[in-house]
């Protein structure tokens, strides 16, 4: 874009800020005028009047002619310095005869002859063929002859009434400025500003009657402009910078860095796992962050505060290994497991099927968000910034031993867990259940396992079968009072014969 364009633009967007806040004044004002405000606000001076300039004598009998000023920020380089004036050469003016000059005054010290600064025009004397600048900020001198609408001034509050304020300025030169121009908030207690010093920028200027109107909010406004102009020039990708955090949203807190705002994203706050930007900043607060991205066509800053914070992740290589165990919290729970805090910025993923030895689980059944938690390192992957723990790893295999602490024929004790059309599944200890089937549950006929069973019933089972390595138990419930085999049999009595009745023939009696 060329200076013309700019220059039209920057007029464009001040004849905007005047017509709006003409609207603001008319409010303020309601029925009444600016002359029936400032007659209130200004006592009738009975020091003589100051003197006025030539240039402007006749501006007590008619009004002034209208000068082409614009307070848009105008950048120039120092010519030369000569007695109390510092002239300078404006970039981009099309009158290249008329001077520019601003009074040495306005400078801290001398300004180095080439240097470039930001000025604003205060008026123009086509006469002598000068333009009149002052220094982006710095008030000007309060005289009738240099105050012009536009004109930066310093003014200290004596009064408030119930339209805005009033001021004096060196000099017994009075001004009044509306409610609505204090702050670019609604100010509730105007009282809160008397004996303040502020600058603020001419409105509105009634030479014959030496009296105006003044504006802080315009100040504040041409400030923010300037910051940000000035921001958006020097700042560049991957800066850090400071700022300061103005508002906070649920995806993320917007930075104020020099009068602009970036968006600092949730995702960009903490290498941890947050839920909200509170958790990280507050409103108000002072933060360093990194510059990620910048579009200056949109005028949108993505900025990051992880980025500029060392790497949790760099830490864990070489700290931990596969099969270490460790201690961490839960930070979230998911269906498929949890998330457990292993370090500040690192979370491994619990799997359900390492939550537990038993089949059947839910994760909020074995944990808790918040709960401390001690677990196995399972696998890493670093580059992919992976860790997977086990619960069950580290609370030990229950089925080691089985086969010697559940041997066949023992009496144990389970709970009914499930309930099958073929049988039921009875827990002896976490992780290790067995089979009842249907055929051991009685030694009378069963048609269904709930005749005999409910989910939930602790009773004692005998053991059939133990198989350590294929994880299986078998277990009857009939065979409590003993094994079948070991079980005496029942009495059984062969029905008595008959003896036959035979009669033998007595011969005589006994031979």
């Amino acid at each position: 874009m060329n200076d013309i364009q700019k220059s039209f633009d920057g007029d464009m967007a001040a004849d905007k800020i005047e017509q709006e806040l003409d609207k603001e004044l008319a409010d303020a004002l309601g029925e009444g005028s600016i002359e029936d405000m400032m007659e209130k606000a200004t006592t009738q001076a009975s020091t003589p009047t100051p003197a006025v300039s030539d240039d402007d004598a006749d501006g007590d009998a008619a009004p002034a002619p209208k000068q082409p000023v614009s307070m848009r920020t105008r950048r120039g380089r120092i010519q030369s310095i000569s007695g109390d004036d510092v002239f300078v050469q404006l970039h981009g003016e099309t009158q290249q005869h008329l001077q520019a000059v601003v009074p040495l005054e306005q400078f801290d010290r001398p300004p180095r002859v080439g240097s470039i600064m930001d000025f604003v025009i205060n008026r123009v004397n086509e006469s002598e063929g000068l333009i009149y600048l002052a220094r982006e900020g710095v008030a000007s001198a309060a005289t009738w002859d240099h105050i012009q609408k536009g004109s930066i001034v310093e003014a200290r509050v004596t009064a408030s009434n119930k339209g805005g304020l009033e001021l004096e300025m060196p000099g017994n030169i009075k001004a009044f400025m509306p409610a609505s121009q204090i702050d670019f908030n609604h100010v509730d207690d105007m009282d809160t500003w008397i004996g303040q010093k502020i600058k603020a920028v001419v409105h509105d200027v009634d030479r014959r009657g030496k009296k105006m109107v003044i504006s802080r909010r315009r100040f504040l406004e041409q400030e923010k402009e300037r910051l940000e102009a000035v921001t958006w020039e020097k700042i560049e990708e991957g800066q850090t910078v400071e700022g300061k955090v103005e508002r906070l949203m649920p995806y993320g807190a917007f930075i104020n860095i020099g009068g602009v705002d970036g968006l600092l994203h949730i995702a960009d706050m903490s290498h941890a796992r947050i839920n909200k930007p509170e958790e990280v900043v507050k409103i108000g607060q002072d933060v360093k962050v990194k510059i990620l991205s910048i579009d200056k066509d949109s005028k949108k800053i993505r900025l990051g505060l992880k980025q500029i914070q060392a790497d949790p992740w760099d830490t864990v290589q070489g700290t931990i290994h596969v099969g270490d165990a460790v201690t961490g919290v839960v930070t979230r729970i998911a269906d498929f497991g949890a998330f457990i805090m292993i370090s500040d910025g690192v979370e491994a993923l619990l799997p359900v099927s390492e939550m537990s030895w038993n089949r059947r689980v839910k994760p909020t059944d074995v944990v808790k968000e918040g709960q401390s938690i001690r677990v196995s390192i399972l696998s890493m992957d670093l580059e992919k910034r992976r860790i997977s723990v086990s619960l069950k790893a580290e609370q030990g295999d229950p089925w080691t031993g089985a086969e010697v602490k559940y041997a066949k024929n023992e009496l144990v004790e389970a709970t009914v867990k499930s309930i099958t059309d073929f049988g039921a599944f009875a827990q002896i200890v976490p992780g290790v259940e067995g089979l009842v089937h249907i055929s051991e549950l009685s030694n009378k006929r069963v048609n269904r396992v709930e005749d005999v069973l409910q989910v939930g019933d602790k009773k004692e089972f005998r053991v059939l079968e133990c198989d350590e390595e294929n994880r299986k138990i078998r277990l009857s419930l009939k065979q409590v009072d003993g094994p079948i085999e070991e079980q005496a049999p029942a009495k059984f009595e062969a029905p008595k014969k008959k003896r036959p009745n035979i009669n033998f023939p007595l011969k005589g009696g006994i031979e």
